[in-house]
């Protein structure tokens, strides 16, 4: 998932009718534009960035 696909879920999300919280149950390593990764792990549900990876396994 790119920044801007997260950037629009979180938008999405935040718009719905029902403001119940996500449970953050699928998640998906965020690269940016140009494609490495940022290490951080994001909701595809609603585009939260929910987890880091750390500096050792980025750079692996």
């Amino acid at each position: 998932m790119t920044i801007n696909q997260a950037a629009e879920l979180r938008v999405k999300w935040k718009q719905r009718a029902h403001l119940s919280p996500c449970e953050h149950l699928n998640l998906e390593l965020e690269w940016d534009d140009v494609g490495p990764s940022r290490g951080i792990y994001t909701c595809i549900i609603c585009g939260e960035p929910v987890a880091h990876k750390s500096q050792e396994s980025v750079s692996n």
